[in-house]
């Protein structure tokens, strides 16, 4: 890696950063930098990286998050190896517009958990839906990250944040089978409970894209189009726990949320407008 790549990536980890942040970042800038190739990027101004932002990203019809991500990456890169701070308004935030999620009802996850015979599988729908976890938290996890007798997995989120989750007894009921199983394979991989198979794959635990991928080839036997995803159970999860009556300051520290606004959106995904009269209910 180049001194000014190492000098971001130093820096970010100093910060806190999640790898995952600093692997986003690294490969934003590389892809900046190949771009402008044979130029001294030190004598760029707003104007070119806007052009580059044009070209590459809007142009493209890139989502916003993907767009503000790679403008963040540009600027701390000039920021940390040229101390120029880029200007916010000759380079603006691509304004992200907020839509609602979709999410799943209990009946589907159950048709999904049921598709498959594969126990890893299973676990794997189950713990984003029973517990409302990402995909790279799930990847992570360990055995002694679960207690039974305290009915909650150890969790180490975004930022290396830890937090609590609840462990339903479906859930151990299945771990329990799983681990039975493959309890060697996990010891010999430091108790790893998904253990990488790709001999070329840098991490000791799955790949986040495998459980995507397999998140994907089971929904697709539904026909369940392209907004479901495997983060769609979190949602499911969470917007099943509000309308169970469940706390939204509870929900926060479970989801791992930094501030109360992004749970908020789950109190109107739980919304029940059934017995909400239309003017129409009554022949209008």
């Amino acid at each position: 890696m180049s001194e000014d790549l190492q000098k971001v990536k130093t820096l970010l980890k100093v910060r806190g950063c999640s790898g995952r942040t600093v692997t986003t970042y690294i490969s934003c800038i590389n892809r900046f930098k190949n771009y402008f190739e044979g130029r001294d990027l030190e004598d760029l101004n707003e104007e070119d990286i806007l052009e580059y932002i044009k070209v590459n990203f809007v142009d493209l019809d890139y989502s916003p998050a993907s767009i503000n991500v790679n403008r963040a990456a540009i600027k701390y890169y000039y920021l940390v190896n040229f101390k120029k701070e880029l200007n916010d308004t000759l380079l603006p935030y691509c304004k992200v517009y907020r839509r609602y999620p979709y999410i799943l009802d209990t009946r589907d996850v159950i048709i999904l958990l049921n598709s498959t015979n594969n126990l890893k599988h299973k676990i794997w729908i189950a713990l984003g839906y029973g517990s409302g976890l990402r995909v790279h938290e799930i990847a992570k996890l360990k055995i002694g990250d679960f207690s039974h007798n305290l009915h909650k997995i150890r969790v180490v989120g975004k930022g290396n944040k830890e937090r609590f989750v609840p462990f339903p007894e479906f859930t151990y009921r299945l771990l329990l089978k799983y681990y039975e199983k493959y309890k060697n394979e996990i010891e010999k991989n430091d108790n790893c409970l998904f253990p990488s198979i790709r001999k070329d794959y840098d991490s000791i635990h799955v790949s986040e894209q495998t459980i995507k991928n397999t998140f994907s080839k089971t929904k697709k036997k539904f026909n369940l189009g392209p907004e479901v995803t495997f983060h769609t159970l979190r949602h499911s999860f969470a917007t099943d726990y509000i309308r169970k009556g469940g706390d939204v300051w509870k929900l926060k520290s479970m989801l791992g949320h930094d501030s109360i606004n992004s749970t908020m959106i789950y109190l109107h995904m739980a919304n029940d407008f059934s017995e909400i009269h239309s003017p129409l209910d009554e022949g209008l």
